[in-house]
């Protein structure tokens, strides 16, 4: 099933990263960083520490463990946190993975993908399923095409913020999360438009824009808009690459477009001059804020209302912060890194709790 049918709400879960953590398991580092759901065990074959937070300081201490049947908790799913197509074709899964599946579901417990190609079909898993009542759900999964449906009204009632980006993997989807659980913490009735991968698996019903074609990305993203905009006071679209990268460009103009942000945060990683894959300079600060509101204005008026820096790569705190200052100067907006130390500033700049 997909997650855009209707899915148990998951509580408590393992997450699977076999060989992976924490070096390349991004799915499941923000799995246990933000605890939603609230995770009782990572499963990884290496378990190169007994708990989390000796491999990686900023997490909460979890227990590692090697295999499902290990994990010492009840738990109601098993949520796969790593790219399991990384070393070939997904439906070649390794025989850890395959076992902590098959004992997954044939304990009754779903197991949550957020990538295209898992064997849902593999006969082993559908015994499993048939034994233990457990499901695979797909969360990453493109909704069904309503592109024949009513266009949106020109607001919904939720404040709709957007993350953009100066390159790829400079914290797009990391100030979406962070932005969200801060403005919880005030109070604010805040959700996640989840756009990635690790965003669908955090949220559970959302759409993974790389496995959409990109004349899908507006409407896809326009439907989740209106599904929750109408419910909360505000909505933190998760934005994706950046609009002068050539590996992403393509998908901005349905990003903005679909969003129709109130407001933008724009993010960016302290020191990098090139793209990412890339031998092209990074356009300005200046000049990606003037792109990002000229492109969107057509169809939403919005501005960049402050910037979220990713200093991990500073060495020190007060470094970072200086870092931070000059971005700030740069952009004309408040900035902050929201990861190294909050999100006040983005939120204060918004206007929210």
């Amino acid at each position: 099933m997909t997650g855009h049918e209707r899915m148990t709400v998951h509580e408590r879960i393992a997450v699977l990263a076999h060989d992976r953590f924490p070096d390349d398991a991004r799915g499941a580092i923000e799995l246990v960083r933000y605890g939603r759901p609230e995770v009782v065990a990572v499963i990884d074959t290496a378990r190169r520490s007994p708990v989390t937070s000796q491999l990686v300081r900023s997490l909460p201490r979890i227990p590692i463990v090697r295999r499902f049947d290990d994990v010492g908790e009840p738990v109601d799913a098993l949520y796969v946190g790593i790219d399991l197509a990384r070393d070939g074709r997904i439906a070649d899964l390794s025989e850890p993975v395959r076992r902590d599946v098959r004992a997954a579901l044939a304990a009754g417990c779903d197991v949550v993908v957020s990538r295209p190609g898992f064997p849902v079909g593999d006969p082993a898993f559908e015994r499993a399923t048939a034994a233990g009542g457990g499901r695979v759900v797909d969360v990453g999964a493109p909704p069904p095409d309503r592109s024949g449906d009513a266009g949106r009204d020109a607001g919904v009632d939720a404040e709709v913020l957007l993350t953009v980006g100066t390159d790829r993997y400079v914290g797009t989807s990391s100030t979406a999360f962070e932005l969200v659980d801060a403005a919880r913490e005030r109070g604010v009735d805040a959700a996640l438009v989840p756009t990635s991968h690790v965003g669908a698996l955090l949220d559970g019903r959302g759409a993974s824009i790389d496995r959409l074609p990109i004349g899908r990305v507006h409407d896809v993203v326009d439907g989740l808009v209106r599904e929750r905009g109408e419910r909360r006071d505000l909505l933190v679209v998760e934005g994706q690459g950046a609009i002068c990268h050539p590996g992403s460009s393509g998908q901005i103009c349905g990003l903005l477009h679909g969003a129709r942000p109130d407001g933008l945060v724009l993010c960016h990683s302290a020191g990098r001059e090139l793209m990412h894959g890339y031998d092209v300079d990074i356009p300005s600060v200046a000049t990606h804020v003037d792109l990002y509101e000229r492109v969107a204005a057509p169809v939403a008026e919005t501005a960049v209302l402050a910037g979220a820096l990713n200093t991990m790569n500073v060495a020190t705190p007060p470094a970072a912060r200086e870092a931070v200052a000059d971005f700030a100067e740069r952009l004309g907006a408040p900035a902050t890194d929201p990861l190294r130390f909050d999100a006040d500033a983005l939120l204060d700049a918004v206007g929210l709790g």
